[in-house]
């Protein structure tokens, strides 16, 4: 072992998963696995060591989140790497973490669930000058969120943890958009979503600006694996649909084809209707019990906030083709999508009615887009009515949608 490395035990709980050496700015070196505890071993780090790696790495928050690069320098860490190693590993959306060898640490100790925090790195990337959170600190910090937009756990009165986000730009459309998709949702009736809602956060110029929060969804009972963790127990080909081999891992692990089929059904007919170009992988997640470790489900639907052409420059919102919108998803025509609905009336487009007025909410320059959005939206409840009645809509457009 190198003088710059130290050993770790990788926990579940209080379970010792492996022994691994960790080198001081966050790099993985080997790793020797505990036999008895394999059932507990990372999903997404089982087929070979480069996975194990792989899944090592995501866990730091991404360098590409805004106001990373500033918060690193402020808290005197070099890398997201280096904060994970010096944060434990903690997450808020699994129960694995950290124990340095040779400390007494437990999970009852450590963890973000029950113990009190301050996302000191979040609050930095919503507010470069200020640390406007005066929650209790303890040493240990959340460093352990996917995504590029400014996030920040928090901790409310009651002791329920919540994330507050942020927005690209001078926009507040994406936070809207949750709260546009939690409304769409509860109008549907469906259960399993993440609702959203507005709250108001400071912006680097000491402006009052609008987020959105949701509750977290994991707990010390409930955890979440993504679906692209998933689909690291499975070869897949290059340029395959992760559509196919995502459901043969969950039915694997013991999830229904029934229930996988209608939560796909409805996930891919509201995408549509919201337009919602990032249902990638890390968007898509299961819940399981981390001590039995039986599969829960789906996570409720979480992250829709780039959706309703939140990109789209108002001058360019005329000129939208419905027909050709691309997405970061199974595939990458949205249109296509569609193919893999086996229940096409798993929505009710009458209920997908919505309220435009929300959008009011965004700042005043942005309210000139509310027209354009509803126009767009209400083609895209059109054809998807047209899609429940018989319409193929990938067919028959001659750049292969």
């Amino acid at each position: 072992m190198g003088k710059d490395t130290k050993e770790y035990f990788l926990m579940h709980k209080n379970i010792k998963v492996c022994l691994m050496e960790i080198s001081d700015d966050g790099v993985l070196g080997s790793v020797r696995h505990n036999e008895a505890a394999a059932d507990h071993f990372p999903l997404g780090g089982r087929m070979n060591n480069m996975k194990f790696h792989d899944w090592w790495r995501d866990r730091a928050i991404p360098k590409t989140r805004h106001g990373a690069k500033s918060a690193l320098q402020r808290l005197g860490y070099s890398s997201t790497n280096s904060a994970l190693v010096n944060n434990l590993a903690l997450s808020l959306s699994d129960c694995y973490w950290i124990m340095p060898r040779g400390e007494n640490l437990t999970w009852e100790d450590t963890n973000l669930f029950t113990n009190d925090f301050t996302d000191t790195f979040g609050e930095l990337t919503f507010n470069s000058k200020h640390l406007i959170d005066i929650r209790k600190e303890t040493k240990f910090n959340c460093a352990t969120s996917q995504g590029e937009l400014q996030k920040k756990w928090c901790i409310d009165k009651s002791g329920v943890r919540y994330m507050v986000k942020g927005n690209y730009g001078q926009s507040y459309q994406q936070s809207i958009n949750e709260i546009f998709a939690t409304r769409l949702h509860e109008q549907q009736g469906w259960k399993e979503y993440t609702p959203y809602y507005p709250v108001k956060v400071r912006l680097d110029d000491d402006r009052e600006g609008l987020g959105c929060m949701c509750y977290d969804f994991c707990s010390e009972n409930i955890e979440c694996i993504s679906a692209w963790e998933l689909l690291q127990m499975v070869k897949t080909r290059q340029n395959e649909s992760f559509y196919y081999p995502l459901k043969k891992v969950c039915l694997s692990l013991g999830m229904s084809e029934q229930y996988f089929s209608d939560f796909m059904d409805y996930q891919i007919m509201t995408d549509y209707l919201m337009s919602n170009t990032d249902r990638h992988m890390n968007n898509i997640a299961i819940m399981r019990n981390p001590d039995t470790l039986e599969i829960l489900g789906f996570a409720p639907i979480y992250d829709s906030g780039n959706s309703m052409f939140y990109n789209v420059p108002y001058e360019q919102l005329s000129r939208v083709k419905i027909s050709a919108i691309k997405t970061h998803s199974f595939l990458e025509k949205e249109s296509r999508l569609l193919k893999y609905v086996h229940n096409r009336n798993l929505v009710d487009v009458d209920k997908a009615e919505m309220d435009f007025s929300l959008y009011e909410m965004d700042v005043l320059e942005n309210q000139i887009r509310i027209p354009k959005l509803k126009e767009l939206y209400e083609r895209k409840r059109a054809s998807l009515r047209a899609f429940q009645n018989g319409k193929d809509l990938w067919k028959g457009d001659r750049n292969g949608l």
